[in-house]
């Protein structure tokens, strides 16, 4: 879960394109020249209706903003390369900064009209080098939920140990567009974690999120796509793949889900009774509206505590009230809304597809073995809410274990101190303490 609400799905955007001849990739580079120059009034008259009604400039720079502090400083870009997705041309350009890349697509149609625009940090290709230590092997599969989205994923052996097949753990990402290894920046928390397991006899599968490889599947609009479309699909074709993988002990699957992935674990493990266990890592049973609001909550007091220009300042109380009146809506009950009513910026179909499949509608319904990971220094989801819901919910049961963490953030690693996305800056990994209470527990199972 990121920080702020424009973060929520990794920033598809849709906005209408230019009038100019098709020369995309000289199109796209001045629309990120635009934006790292801080022109955001510029880009969005250039917004087509369904566009503007939920994003303006200010909505635009809000977003930036969210996203500018992890990057550092500005080091270059190089040119864009276009590509054909499902009769659009995608121009596909990457720049360079001193904390991480940025990779940002725009997609055309055939009238040379944007149909939609995606910003995604990721981890310069230097950060892919890792030390073989000869506990593992991985493999190139692909996951296929359906025929048109195949996803490119990586099956992570032991090396040597039992006869016995491994058991084998399924990891699932939080919200966004995410690699394979759940990259952020300098931090690939499931690379770490997967070769973790690995030296503990525990095999793992990780595949790339469907946003990720195809940001256009969220629909025409860019932002019409649901939970089911987004995660639940893919995760169960996961699964099943690992049942009849030869490799692994197709009998002894587990899945990890990690943050809204880990809030995602009940409906998982209802959809497959025959898991033999499942882990949710910075996960919760609250409602994802309300954790953002929290999130919200806390940039807006940091905001307050600066000076601001007067324009700025009026901008901000305006998106003030509009999420509290979005948050009334959302506690008032959202079944009888319009699927393309926006709250928080975020159609209300992907929000039902939340409700639907929230972690309490399920809960009383598996009766699997649990563990329950979080760290205290989380500033996405909370240990003194969250946490202690979890306990709440499941308390009496026996086969449910929990482990709170000391130190550690959002993606189970040591803390910077810092209570914003700055914080993931500094390259880092999961601390070994977690990986290794994660392979006890599947273990002791298997």
């Amino acid at each position: 879960m990121r920080k702020m609400i424009a973060m929520l799905l990794a920033l598809v955007l849709l906005a209408t394109g230019f009038a100019f001849a098709n020369d995309f990739n000289l199109e796209a580079e001045e629309v990120f020249d635009a934006l790292l120059a801080g022109d955001f009034a510029a880009i969005a008259e250039r917004f087509d209706e369904n566009m503007a009604a939920v994003l303006d400039a200010d909505g635009l720079e809000q977003s930036w903003s969210a996203v500018a502090p992890m990057l550092g400083d500005y080091l270059g870009r190089g040119e864009a390369e276009l590509n054909e997705q499902d009769g659009y041309t995608v121009a596909v350009l990457e720049a360079r900064f001193a904390n991480s890349n940025l990779k940002v697509q725009i997609a055309y149609d055939s009238d040379g009209s944007i149909g939609g625009m995606q910003m995604q940090p990721v981890a310069p290709e230097t950060t892919d080098s890792v030390e073989e230590t000869g506990a593992w092997t991985e493999v190139e599969l692909t996951v296929e939920a359906d025929p048109a989205y195949p996803l490119g994923a990586t099956l992570c052996l032991p090396e040597g140990g039992d006869a016995a097949l491994p058991p084998v753990v399924v990891l699932v990402q939080g919200s966004g567009s995410s690699d394979r290894n759940e990259t952020i920046l300098q931090n690939a928390p499931f690379r770490d974690i997967a070769h973790g397991l690995a030296e503990l006899g525990v095999a793992t599968l990780r595949y790339d999120k469907r946003t990720f490889i195809y940001p256009e599947c969220a629909g025409d609009t860019g932002l019409d796509i649901d939970i089911r479309g987004e995660m639940l699909d893919d995760v169960n074709a996961a699964i099943a793949l690992m049942r009849t993988d030869g490799r692994v002990d197709g009998s002894c699957i587990f899945v990890l889900g990690h943050s809204l992935g880990g809030m995602m674990v009940p409906a998982i493990a209802a959809e497959n009774p025959d898991l033999a266990g499942a882990i949710s890592m910075a996960g919760s049973l609250r409602r994802l509206w309300e954790i953002v609001y929290d999130q919200n909550q806390e940039a807006i007091a940091a905001y307050d505590a600066v000076e601001l220009p007067e324009a700025q300042r009026a901008a901000l109380d305006a998106q003030v009230a509009q999420i509290e009146a979005d948050m009334a809506t959302f506690r008032g009950g959202i079944d009888g809304l319009s699927d393309d009513a926006t709250l928080l910026g975020v159609p209300a179909r992907y929000w039902k597809s939340l409700e639907q499949y929230a972690g309490d509608h399920f809960i009383d319904q598996i009766d699997l073995p649990l563990l329950i990971l979080q760290g205290d220094a989380d500033f996405q989801v909370y240990a003194d809410v969250d946490y202690p819901l979890w306990q709440q919910t499941l308390e009496g049961r026996e086969n449910v274990t929990f482990c709170l963490y000391e130190g550690l953030n959002h993606l189970m690693m040591p803390t910077q101190g810092l209570r914003d996305t700055t914080e993931y800056v500094t390259p880092s990994h999961v601390r070994e303490d977690v990986i290794a209470d994660i392979a006890a527990f599947v273990n002791e199972i298997a």
